[in-house]
């Protein structure tokens, strides 16, 4: 199969038939349709804006999230969270984490030298009496939390931000599937409002600027001061930052902001509301996660079909999918949609309906498939940096894992260095998988 030579070729050559974008990033392409991305903008390409010319800019927009100081970020959601674990291991060693935790925390953890105790839960994002559980008995003093889900699965974490407060524990969240929620109301909040004291976000996902844009959020009451961060971000920073990424961020910001940005995630808002009371219609042939609190996301399930089967048969009628699994399929939905986004959806659903209606019911997984309690060896700096051998997984059991395997999307580590490969692994990785272990 021939390979396109060129990246302009390669993109347009991706999904013609996709009439629906429901996934990240939130601008959906709206350049190809308007002057948003036009070649004028390659003009602001330089001089390039380095951190100190735009110091006075983040301040200015630092206003409209309430901080101490937002820093724009232009190595996605991965530097902001790479930052906050090298700050974590300037004054820590043991910091919390979840087995939703992306892999960036991990390779953060890796860098930074740091002991991840992972919080025992029964599903892969831990209860808010879950989180207080582990930090009363860990003994940690550092918490790196990821909220909301990738699934858009919220917990109480005003609580979880008061007892860290109380206890004098270092609270970080990684909200890079929340940065949408600054722009909503209450019901919504961010958790620069909960007291925590560092908070990143990738700006791409929901607020419709480009790849790779991200926040890094000291909330006002933060431990850390802006010179701390200043020092530790140098290292995950290019010298020179795309100028097109940061005017993105710019205009992600505004638009979020203003009456008018306000009023698209709401019209946005209030359409998947109306998705949901269809699918209320339908029963447990096509339903949803109501766990997902999330209002721009829908977490598809059937009793009849896999979540893989759901998203072939979407995309035969031009909608294409953020993520699908055994279990189901999650839509993301944007500002950015509109009106006949909307009604291509409702009337899709109701032509698959009758379609999984006619299969049998299938087999469900429990939400405690893929969860663990990992046991953990050594340090994951030591085993990542260690002499390593490669065996088949199904002579690893009871080695130390030198590598990180994932399932991606959303990037979240069922292996990860320092940890002791067991029966558990064997079961959920395929058999052909080779893998990196620590020699004796």
């Amino acid at each position: 199969m021939n390979q396109p030579s060129s990246a302009y070729q390669l993109i347009a050559s991706l999904n013609k038939d996709v009439l629906v974008r429901l996934y990240t990033p939130a601008h959906q392409g709206i350049g190809q349709n308007s002057d948003r991305l036009s070649s004028e903008i390659y003009e602001n390409d330089v001089p390039f804006l380095t951190r100190p010319r735009t110091e006075n800019i983040e301040k200015h927009f630092s206003q409209f999230y309430g901080t101490k100081h937002t820093f724009w970020l232009t190595g996605g959601g991965t530097q902001g969270v790479l930052t906050a674990c090298a700050l974590l291991g300037t004054k820590y060693k043991r910091v919390a984490i979840a087995l939703n935790s992306h892999i960036s925390t991990i390779n953060g953890i890796i860098l930074a030298g740091l002991y991840p105790y992972f919080i025992p839960s029964k599903s892969l994002m831990p209860t808010t009496c879950e989180v207080i559980a582990a930090l009363e008995t860990s003994g940690v003093s550092a918490l790196l939390l990821t909220h909301p889900s990738y699934e858009g699965v919220t917990i109480d974490l005003a609580t979880i931000a008061v007892y860290c407060r109380q206890h004098d524990i270092a609270l970080v969240v990684d909200e890079a599937h929340g940065s949408h929620f600054p722009f909503l109301d209450e019901q919504w909040q961010s958790a620069i409002a909960f007291g925590a004291d560092i908070v990143t976000h990738s700006m791409h996902k929901y607020t419709g600027s480009l790849v790779q844009t991200a926040l890094l959020h000291l909330p006002s009451s933060s431990r850390f001061s802006v010179e701390q961060v200043l020092v530790v971000l140098a290292l995950f920073e290019p010298t020179t930052r795309s100028n097109l990424l940061i005017l993105s961020i710019e205009d992600a910001i505004k638009l979020g902001y203003s009456e008018s940005g306000k009023t698209l995630f709401w019209q946005a808002i209030e359409k998947c509301a109306s998705l949901r009371s269809q699918l209320d219609g339908y029963g447990k042939i096509l339903t949803y996660d109501p766990q997902v609190s999330d209002p721009l996301k829908i977490y598809l399930k059937s009793d009849r079909t896999t979540g893989e089967e759901l998203a072939e048969l979407l995309y035969q009628y031009g909608i294409d999918e953020e993520f699908a699994d055994e279990e189901g399929l999650l839509l993301i939905f944007s500002c950015h949609h509109n009106q006949q986004d909307f009604q291509l959806v409702r009337e899709t659903l109701a032509k698959v309906v009758p379609i999984i209606r006619e299969k049998a019911p299938k087999n469900t997984l429990p939400d405690s498939y893929f969860c663990r309690h990992p046991q953990m060896k050594i340090l994951p700096k030591d085993a990542f940096f260690s002499r390593k051998q490669k065996l088949p997984i199904g002579e690893a059991l009871g080695a130390i894992s030198g590598c990180c395997i994932k399932k991606i999307p959303p990037g979240i580590p069922i292996l990860i260095p320092g940890e002791e490969i067991t029966e558990w692994h064997l079961q959920r990785l395929s058999p052909d998988t080779v893998i990196d272990v620590v020699e004796d």
